[in-house]
């Protein structure tokens, strides 16, 4: 009979300490100890606060099997101490804990140590009869109690009679309640660091917003947007994927951590609104510049030096250079050669400066006004791209979880593309995962529709997919993933979130 019971024993070990999930595992338990002892019914109580809340509750004559999602039954719990402080010893789950003892009852109706009345009314109400128990603690190695495990009625075999739990079902009892404390402790434990890990990352993503007032929610949002397209691939069956808690988690923390590496970008660069822009925006101080330049002109007017209409051409071209300037000085104007003539032109105008000759704009301010395209020079757009290589540094120092440890390749990838020519790493088409590819795209779409940017003006949808479509095209991202975008729709339930009611109208592909 022993050796029976210590083989079965190790076959419950297996299956309890295969079990991560500690729903799953809080039913399994209660389902293993009713077949081991061949109970007809099972309450599992998970201790919190000083209080027992039922988990379980399987009583397979009245075919009743209730689970609590959360671990929790939202029935009253089992308090082990009175409102005035003294122990609980009339429920006897109450006073198993209390004791960490385990309690054995022939009959609970002549029971006279315990308060039965609850029972007894479940009992009328569903023509059910509770006659023996045994109430066993889920006690760990230094003696903390987790909860208890309650068996009711053990059914003869032969007969079907309800009969008292022996000394060997005390045994078996007691052996499966000290490996289920192992296997919630366990999965607790992981549940515990998949928290902290689900924390520290959003954490982190959080510090990487808050670090710009102008992509404040990029993240957040790139990750949204993300997992919306991954669970409708789910759905859809899209290349087979299959979507479940762990795939879609390592998609999140991946989405949270694709920027972490910004942390290391200058604001200045981060932020850059427009081409003049450092600590502030140096187009007014050209702008003091040339009053200085139209005072010195006024003085040679005054002074018989030139003639009226010359002064009033003077001071109007000034304005007009002005002005020039101030347009160019955005990221939404595109620098054709003949603005860069202009410009060139400009910058050799000179002026009196405490008594030397200097030059109207500033080599470092010409430079940047000759930027082709948005604000960034070319030695600020490395400084921008780094930070996906810092990101790969970052995250590769941390020790994640087996089951998340892709996360770093993902969150690191987001600049990659199919042809070869993204960053940090250079990675091709056969190189990037799908999920590498989901966040990309995602990246892309918020950053074109992001209403919140100084540098640019947000997108409508039009504009986005064919943006989008002509990056299809050049390599860049996957078309079969924008496509996927486009007929499920998926971008409008993003855009009626996230995006302005006037951004929202109807697109088309272009590839």
């Amino acid at each position: 009979m022993k050796d029976k019971l210590v083989k079965r024993l190790f076959d419950i070990n297996i299956a309890l300490s295969r079990e991560k999930n500690i729903f799953i595992l809080f039913e399994k338990i209660v389902s293993l100890a009713r077949e081991l002892s061949n109970a007809d019914a099972g309450t599992l109580y998970m201790l919190y606060n000083n209080k027992l809340y039922f988990s379980i509750v399987q009583t397979e004559s009245l075919n009743v099997y209730i689970n609590g999602e959360d671990g929790r039954i939202d029935w009253p719990p089992v308090p082990l101490y009175r409102e005035d402080g003294t122990q609980n010893r009339s429920n006897v789950s109450a006073v198993t804990a209390l004791d960490r003892n385990m309690v054995v009852i022939a009959d609970c109706y002549t029971e006279p140590n315990y308060d039965f009345s609850g029972t007894k009314k479940f009992d009328e109400m569903n023509n059910y009869r509770t006659k023996s128990m045994i109430v066993v603690p889920l006690k760990s190695f230094e003696g903390e109690i987790v909860g208890v495990l309650q068996l009711i009625n053990k059914i003869d075999k032969e007969t079907g009679e309800i009969t008292e739990f022996t000394e060997f079902d005390q045994e078996g009892a007691k052996a499966l309640a000290s490996q289920a404390t192992v296997s919630i402790l366990n999965a607790r434990y992981l549940q515990e660091l998949e928290k902290f890990l689900d924390a520290f990352m959003k954490s982190l993503g959080e510090v990487v917003d808050a670090k710009s007032p102008y992509t404040g929610n990029h993240v957040k949002k790139v990750g949204k947007f993300a997992k919306m397209v991954y669970q409708t691939m789910g759905h859809k069956r899209y290349r087979n994927v299959e979507v479940d808690r762990d795939s879609l988690r390592l998609l999140e923390i991946a989405s949270w951590l694709h920027d972490v590496g910004k942390i290391a970008v200058p604001n200045h660069v981060m932020d850059k609104a427009t081409k003049l822009e450092t600590v502030f925006d140096r187009i007014d101080a050209i702008a003091d510049r040339f009053e200085i330049v139209k005072r010195d002109i006024e003085i040679s007017y005054l002074k018989g030096e030139m003639a009226e209409n010359e002064y009033i051409q003077e001071i109007e071209q000034l304005d007009k250079d002005l002005q020039f300037l101030r347009e160019i000085n955005s990221g939404d104007t595109f620098m054709s050669d003949d603005k860069l003539e202009r410009l060139q032109q400009i910058a050799k105008r000179r002026y009196i400066l405490q008594g030397k000759e200097v030059a109207l704009l500033r080599d470092d301010e010409v430079y940047n006004l000759s930027i082709r395209k948005g604000t960034l020079t070319k030695e600020e757009r490395e400084i921008i791209m780094s930070h996906a290589e810092m990101t790969y540094k970052m995250l590769e120092k941390i020790p994640f979880p087996k089951k998340f440890e892709k996360a770093k390749n993902i969150a690191s990838n987001h600049h990659e593309k199919l042809n070869g020519k993204g960053y940090p790493r250079g990675l091709n088409s056969e190189q990037l995962s799908l999920e590498d590819r989901i966040l990309a795209v995602a990246d892309v779409f918020e950053a074109l529709s992001s209403a919140d940017r100084p540098y640019k003006s947000p997108k409508k949808l039009s504009e986005i997919f064919k943006i989008l479509s002509f990056m299809v095209k050049d390599g860049d991202i996957d078309g079969d993933i924008v496509r996927f975008i486009f007929e499920n729709k998926i971008y409008l339930d993003f855009a009626k979130e996230e995006m302005l009611p006037e951004q929202i109208d109807e697109p088309k592909l272009y590839f």
